[in-house]
């Protein structure tokens, strides 16, 4: 691999938990990076399962263990601190549900990222469940008027609002599933916020590169494809109120609170006519306990609170609490 003799990279997959698809996941990286030990693997609070069966598969990767789930930026954020202390230019973070369907890809991002000099982050064309589409991953900001304006069009004909470029082309930011940092960039910008754990941090850290001067760029180079689990996304989720959470938080962690209220506002609202629309008194029971947690938080966001040992997950305490959290296994 030319390029990635000439420019040292990382490649960074953090697994709380065995997917169908890990071993091809780790499988591809390793024949694809420079050396077997700059593949990175994240063992995500697994007890060290993952970690055996790791050591087992393939010995010379490089494994670090972590004692807890530290969900989607805690486990990535260690594995990009190892890669940076050791000197890597470039840190690629990828799923652990994806498969590597091009060999070159990484070197074709490092080539883009070299010609752009300003791009703190890079990403891929990704597959999504199979070959044949595309998964959006050249996202905005989110913003009160934008979700208002395509909330209806994307339910009624989705592929007509997510499009993608057809060209190398400089976007707001890059979808969190296959993404290459530059570590230069990241020593001013810093890791993930880990107050997110899991869903719009990628929004958060392209908008903290775009602050500082650096910008995010998309390269049309098929890559993987992304073998993400149909279920763990009803509207009662775990990763669906990690969703709703984060969006408020960062959009009054990037001073837009008329936003923040507003997006609070219609989704509470939805949520309350989920309820009274509920088929049995077992699902109104279960979308109440997920309003009422998503009301509470979001009264202490908008109050300005900073985030703290209640912006955990919902349902803290709760017998449904380990169910809600089983959901979001592959986080």
């Amino acid at each position: 691999m030319v390029g990635q003799d000439q420019v040292r990279t990382a490649v960074v997959v953090a697994a709380h938990r065995r997917y169908a698809t890990l071993g091809l996941c780790l499988q591809g990286f390793k024949a694809i990076v420079g050396h077997p030990e700059d593949l990175i693997f994240v063992d995500n609070g697994s007890g060290g399962t993952l970690t055996q069966w790791a050591k087992q598969q393939h010995p010379d990767i490089t494994v670090l263990t972590l004692e807890e789930n530290r969900l989607f930026c805690g486990g990535y954020n260690a594995g990009i601190r190892q890669a940076m202390e050791r000197g890597y230019a470039y840190v690629l973070i990828a799923n652990a549900d994806t498969e590597v369907t091009n060999p070159g890809f990484i070197d074709q991002l490092v080539k883009a990222m070299c010609r752009h000099p300003r791009a703190a982050f890079g990403g891929p064309l990704v597959y999504f469940r199979d070959q044949g589409t595309v998964q959006t991953t050249c996202l905005r900001f989110p913003s009160l008027m934008r979700s208002a304006l395509v909330w209806l069009p994307y339910r009624l004909y989705p592929k007509a609002v997510s499009r993608q470029p057809a060209v190398e082309h400089e976007v707001n930011f890059l979808n969190g599933v296959c993404v290459l940092c530059r570590a230069e960039a990241l020593g001013e910008i810093g890791l993930m916020d880990e107050t997110f754990g899991a869903y719009v941090e990628d929004t958060d850290w392209g908008w903290r590169a775009r602050q500082l001067g650096w910008t995010s760029l998309y390269t049309p180079v098929p890559s993987l494809i992304h073998h993400e689990e149909p279920h763990g996304y009803e509207h009662h989720s775990f990763k669906t109120f990690l969703l709703k959470r984060n969006t408020v938080y960062w959009l009054m962690k990037a001073g837009k609170s008329r936003s923040a209220r507003g997006y609070a506002m219609a989704a509470i609202a939805l949520a309350w006519l989920r309820v009274w629309a509920a088929p049995t008194a077992r699902k109104r029971q279960v979308y109440r306990d997920f309003v009422l947690n998503l009301q509470m938080i979001y009264r202490r966001l908008l109050a300005g609170e900073t985030p703290g040992a209640w912006f955990g997950p919902p349902l803290n305490g709760n017998s449904r609490a380990t169910s809600a959290q089983a959901e979001a296994g592959a986080i």
